[in-house]
């Protein structure tokens, strides 16, 4: 065991814990977004979970090297460490680099194996330092997670700063630092003159020219290839397509592509797939009567148009279609900052339309902004505002709270009166999901079932008949027409004599064309339930309580199935053996295994729970798990206080207060948010800040106190092996989380990881 000598030594140990999980953490993010740009939204979380277990493979590796070298009758050295940091600096830029340059696999494992690399070396240097220092393991604790919790905020800053390439070179810097610290430790001198000659090589890289990089950033060759992306799909048509503008950030690859076989038109487009088109405009109206033919138009077509909101406006397209309505007082609310820039980068193309006197354009989420504005609108558009192609920072996090039950009354309630809402949706899929949503809605808003139908119009563009052989009314980019009132036969009459005159159909049309699934809720054939269950695909409208509007399968997603079981079996085949052959140890797996599930299965639900109240998915991620991480980390450095110790001497108080702090936060979380919901932001993370590190700090305490207990025991062997068992189940309980949170809300979730903690009181102690 490495015997702390002085002050000087712990630090320099636990800046080197520090500083790999800070790389480390950074490192699971950038993996997100690049898999983001690269795969579809079904593998992401799939895959960086996966990659993740490599972590348990490491702590093995541990385990075994620490079994082979006592039967040498050796001991480990320190200096491993060191060469294990060093090794993690450069795969990293190996691992990013590889997967950017390599052109598109068409195979997840590929990625997933990909990824687990550096996953591995740091599972491999963090349970081997633990192993090697367990008298100071709640020190250690309190390091490693002070890291994630800083590289959660950390990697916020630099994607939105600095982009990828030189995100991904800070990363190796870190780890080097690492690698330094270690080294100074061991006054291992060849490593550190190596460790420190590469740091400078290293920092030169920060010092490459502006277009260089951007030039490195835009040649992603997975994306580039892929034909499941735009781009991609374009090169495979034989289109002549050109990326001109590319920027990462914390939430989305954005890239402007321009297709010089038509001049009129060029895509902003979010990871490679959700699109949105810039149109060319000289800034005169007369030249947008065009645009009055399109599909999208018709919820302009009818009633006032005098004041708009256009909620994730992308390119700029949905403005003209409100300028060509006659409206005057445009509101356009778009999350993703980097469709701004690039929608103003090239304002001679599109005629300055973010900039125009009529329009207003803020840089927040729509949902939220609708929440707290004060203004009532004619018309609200929301035009493929989420696609399952974007992504933030994982599945768990990849939908958002625009499409949700609650959100269309939010909606309905900033209209004026004779008002509506309309969505523009991609395909059967959506659409169906909107209409059911839709319905909910206006139940809860006290219109009877039978009358709801009365508030919806549909229509679709008609398809050639050639394109979809007998089935002449394909669903197409449908568009659907929520009215706070219903419609009248007048403005029925309006819109089908638009629609017909420019290619479209109504696939639902009030007092007109009154069909299909619609008509029966209208003629009371259906109660609601009947009329969800009736569709393919689950229609049953998403909630705050669970926004997964993408899950269109009935029951449970496969691909969480798939990765739930294939982790669950591969921990068995890995661990079994080690446990079967050490039967003592059964206990403190359970225990340490109990711990890793426990700790996500409430991370990832009240991450997402704040989400809403801070009005962006990737600053709740960065700050909710920040206070997480560092409230937990404080738990495990007090662990081994004498007062606190004193106070919470019977080792089940502290998984039972978790327990009691979840449950507070289930029941007064929401009251909390009604209370603080006029806040600045800055104060609204301070009160979420001091919630979650509350609750953090009494789920970091058993940690520690299990190392100390396999240590006191005679068994700070199993330690390595404990760490990967906690770092596996770590992966296991994300995934049930996002199951649980779509089969029972992200309340029931909190509840099933409040009885783990219950039951590891029960335990008690490994």
């Amino acid at each position: 065991m490495i015997k702390p000598i002085n002050i000087k030594g712990n630090l320099l140990i636990l800046s080197s814990i520090f500083l790999v999980s800070v790389s480390l953490f950074v490192y699971q993010v950038i993996l997100t977004r690049i898999f983001s740009a690269l795969l579809s939204y079904h593998y992401i979380f799939l895959v960086t979970s996966f990659a993740i277990c490599g972590v348990g493979i490491g702590s093995v590796l541990v385990y075994m090297q620490q079994k082979k070298t006592k039967a040498l009758g050796k001991r480990i050295k320190p200096q491993g460490l060191g060469y294990a940091a060093l090794l993690l600096a450069f795969i990293y830029l190996v691992i990013l680099s590889v997967i950017y340059k390599l052109p598109y696999i068409n195979s997840v494992l590929i990625y997933a194996v990909l990824g687990t690399f550096p996953f591995v070396i740091g599972g491999y240097y963090i349970s081997l330092l633990f192993r090697l220092s367990a008298g100071i393991s709640n020190k250690l604790y309190f390091a490693d997670l002070l890291g994630s919790g800083v590289g959660s905020v950390a990697v916020l800053l630099l994607l939105n700063n600095s982009g990828m390439f030189r995100s991904s070179l800070v990363i190796s810097i870190v780890a080097l630092l690492a690698a330094l610290s270690i080294s100074l430790f061991s006054n291992f001198k060849r490593l550190i003159a190596v460790t420190i000659v590469s740091l400078i090589l290293l920092s030169l890289g920060l010092l490459i020219p502006v277009q260089y990089i951007n030039s490195i950033e835009k040649n992603f060759n997975g994306l580039l290839t892929n034909s499941g992306k735009t781009f991609g799909s374009y090169q495979n048509e034989g289109e002549n397509a050109e990326i001109i503008s590319t920027e990462w950030n914390s939430f989305s690859r954005t890239d402007v592509i321009r297709l010089p076989e038509i001049p009129d038109y060029m895509v902003v487009t979010i990871d490679g797939a959700a699109n949105a088109p810039m149109m060319k405009y000289n800034g005169d109206l007369s030249s947008l009567e065009k645009y009055k033919k399109e599909t999208e138009f018709l919820p302009f077509s009818m009633g006032k148009n005098d004041k708009s909101l256009i909620i994730g406006p992308g390119g700029g397209r949905d403005i003209l279609y409100a300028l060509a309505a006659g409206s005057k007082d445009i509101t356009a609310v778009e999350i993703n900052t980097s469709s701004i820039n690039a929608v103003k980068k090239y304002s001679d193309y599109n005629g300055n339309i973010y900039n125009l006197p009529e329009v207003k354009v803020y840089p927040e989420d729509g949902r939220n902004f609708v929440r707290k504005t004060k203004d009532k609108f004619d018309m609200i558009f929301l035009s493929l505002v989420m696609t399952n192609a974007s992504q933030s920072v994982g599945y768990a996090l990849s939908e958002n709270y625009i499409y949700t039950v609650e959100a269309v009354k939010d909606y309905l309630k900033k209209l004026e009166s004779n008002g509506r809402v309309a969505f523009l949706v991609h395909d059967q899929n959506d659409l169906e999901k909107i209409v059911s949503t839709s319905i909910s809605a206006l139940m809860n808003r006290g219109i009877p079932l039978k009358e709801a139908p009365k508030h919806i119009a549909i229509f679709t563009k008609a398809m050639p008949q050639s394109e979809h052989g007998d089935d002449a009314a394909h669903i197409h980019y449908p568009v659907v027409i929520i009215k706070n009132a219903p419609f009248t036969e007048n403005e029925s009459n309006q819109l089908i004599g638009m629609a017909l005159e420019n290619g479209n159909i109504p696939l639902f049309l009030p007092n007109i064309y009154e069909e299909g699934p619609l008509k029966h809720l209208e003629d009371e054939h259906d109660n609601f339930e009947q009329f969800t269950a009736k569709f393919s695909n689950n229609v049953v409208p998403s909630t705050d309580d669970s926004p997964y509007f993408y899950n269109f399968e009935k029951g449970l997603p496969t691909s969480l199935l798939i990765l739930l079981a294939a982790v669950g079996i591969g921990s068995v085949v890995f661990f079994a053996p080690f446990l079967i052959r050490n039967r003592s140890l059964m206990r403190p797996a359970l225990y340490f295994g109990l711990l890793g599930a426990g700790f996500m299965l409430i991370e990832t639900p009240l991450i997402q729970k704040f989400s809403l109240y801070f009005g962006h998915p990737v600053i709740t991620f960065s700050f909710v798990l920040a206070a997480l991480l560092v409230g937990s980390g404080v738990g495990g450095y007090m662990s081994r206080n004498k007062s606190l110790n004193k106070i919470l001497k019977n080792e089940r108080i502290p998984p039972l207060l978790v327990v009691v702090v979840n449950i507070a936060l289930i029941l007064f979380l929401e009251k909390m948010f009604l209370i603080t919901s006029e806040w600045s932001l800055v104060n609204k993370i301070i009160v979420a800040s001091i919630l979650v590190m509350i609750q953090g700090f009494f789920m970091g305490i058993p940690f520690p106190r299990g190392l100390k207990r396999l240590e006191e025991s005679g068994k700070v062997d199993a330690i390595p092996m404990m760490f990967g068992i906690n770092g596996v189940m770590s992966v296991i309980g994300s995934v049930l989380a996002v199951i649980l949170s779509m089969s029972l809300g992200f309340n029931g979730a909190l509840l099933v990881g409040g009885f783990i903690y219950a039951l590891i009181s029960v335990i008690n102690r490994p």
